[in-house]
């Protein structure tokens, strides 16, 4: 068993199972020692990001992940296998060792893109559209009809929207003043319609 890196509770755990294990150190997703591998293994829950099961599969290998929503976006390609339990993990990988990696689609690789998935932020955080919000005259309606029986939560996240809808509230909360909307350029760098307002503006710049 290797290495001092490996964690104490890992070292126990492997000693009490009277396992032997080597523990490599770390290496670049693209270093051509992995290019022989076709099976990447990642029985993780509580790894949200999930960077490297998305790295495997854009290079090719099968994967081999838990039934679980952090992996949702995996099952859709086709060299993606997903298991319940402990004896569906060892068929799963089994299978995955006879099994030759299907090749990807144009579309399924840029799926598995930076540009895809900041594509998908941008579309997630409603900034592929520029938000045409009126100063509420409705507020105290809308705020009336909020339910007494609403949690308090609700209750700081609604206060918390509708103040950082104005220019004021959010220069009292701190905000860099016009920055309530983005400016041309930022508009140019993210693909949004630039607003009419704010073509030909310049963006205010502190010489202080």
């Amino acid at each position: 068993m290797a290495a001092e890196k490996t964690p104490t509770k890992s070292r126990q755990l492997l000693k009490k199972l009277d396992l032997v294990v080597r523990v490599y150190p770390g290496r670049d997703h693209a270093d051509p020692v992995f290019h022989d591998y076709k099976v990447f293994l990642n029985p993780s829950t509580t790894d949200v990001v999930c960077t490297t099961t998305a790295e495997a599969l854009a290079m090719g290998k099968i994967v081999v992940c838990a039934n679980h929503p952090s992996n949702d976006f995996f099952k859709q390609f086709p060299n993606c296998r997903t298991y319940d339990n402990s004896n569906g993990f060892v068929e799963a990988t089994r299978k995955a060792l006879t099994e030759e990696p299907a090749e990807l689609t144009g579309a399924q690789r840029h799926e598995l893109s930076w540009e895809a998935a900041t594509e998908r932020f941008l579309r997630v955080a409603d900034l592929d559209q520029v938000s045409a919000r009126k100063p509420a005259q409705s507020l105290s309606k809308s705020f009336a009809s909020i339910s007494l029986s609403t949690r308090m939560e609700d209750v700081s996240a609604y206060l918390h929207h509708v103040a950082l809808g104005f220019e004021t509230s959010r220069r009292a909360f701190g905000a860099i003043p016009g920055s309530l909307q983005p400016d041309e350029e930022q508009c140019k760098e993210l693909g949004l319609a630039i607003p009419a307002a704010t073509q030909g503006a310049k963006v205010p710049v502190d010489k202080s």
